[in-house]
């Protein structure tokens, strides 16, 4: 039987994928700050940069939201690098 896709936050806390979200999120955020730093952003302009208020880009950088894929590719385009380069880095659960 084929497993249901979840789509909001509270669901995925009763799924397995549920246990590492925040592991993912966290390694996500790490992930932007090292970006960012390394291309000579601070939060504010890079957040300015792509679109978004400060305050997401925050959230984001600390793990306490669950990005869109637009919003990712946002974030992508403003590095200069691809989704899949861009999610090279990011650490999956262990």
């Amino acid at each position: 039987m084929a497993r249901r896709i979840v789509v909001s936050e509270r669901s995925l806390k009763q799924t397995d994928l549920g246990s590492f979200l925040p592991q993912i999120l966290q390694s996500l955020g790490r992930r932007i700050v090292k970006l960012r730093r390394t291309r000579g952003f601070s939060q504010e302009s890079f957040a300015e940069e792509c679109g978004l208020h400060r305050t997401a880009m925050g959230l984001l950088e600390r793990g306490k939201s669950i990005p869109r894929l637009d919003t990712l590719l946002l974030i992508s385009r403003g590095l200069g690098i691809t989704l899949s380069r861009f999610f090279s880095g990011v650490g999956g659960p262990r």
